[in-house]
């Protein structure tokens, strides 16, 4: 009996159905992106924001560029130095930065005015007065000495503050 079957459905599949009503005309599929019209205009919205974010970003990199700049010049050029010459370094460096950023009526001021000053904004571990004597006043003496602590931590405040300044 089922061998019987089989030729029945293949004259059954090849008969094309006869519909009434074939003067309708159905649209096409409709397709599932965009939902809606607006969809573009967010979509762009959102591109255009984060093109803002990366000219202001890239900005922000040109503009801070003296701080890497200085940060490598006393991480690279410091070991080598005398320990007058590395007190000389640290306070050239941040009188660039506030020249670069503008402050130069800062800059200018007397080594221990300035420093004072620079010290309002750090937090009190990272004071440059913390470091004594020996940092503000070194460039106008002979001869002067440091131990390996005291040159690290002028270095380690003066690249906290070459870092973190807000001149």
């Amino acid at each position: 009996m089922p061998a019987a079957q089989a030729p029945l459905q293949a004259q059954a599949s090849q008969q094309a159905i006869n519909l009434p009503h074939k003067a309708y005309m159905l649209p096409e599929s409709v397709p599932m992106w965009p939902p809606v019209w607006w969809t573009w205009l967010i979509v762009a919205a959102v591109v255009l924001f984060i093109i803002a974010l990366l000219i202001l970003w890239y900005r922000r990199y040109k503009k801070r560029a003296y701080r890497r700049e200085a940060l490598s010049n006393i991480t690279n050029s410091s070991k080598d130095l005398a320990d007058k010459d590395c007190i000389l370094l640290c306070h050239e460096m941040v009188r660039r930065c506030l020249i670069s950023e503008g402050k130069t009526e800062t800059a200018a001021l007397p080594s221990k005015t300035l420093f004072e000053t620079l010290d309002n904004q750090m937090p009190v571990k990272r004071k440059f007065t913390s470091l004594g004597n020996d940092f503000i006043d070194g460039p106008y003496r002979n001869q002067i000495e440091l131990t390996t602590e005291q040159r690290s931590a002028m270095i380690k405040n003066t690249s906290y503050w070459i870092r973190k300044h807000h001149a």
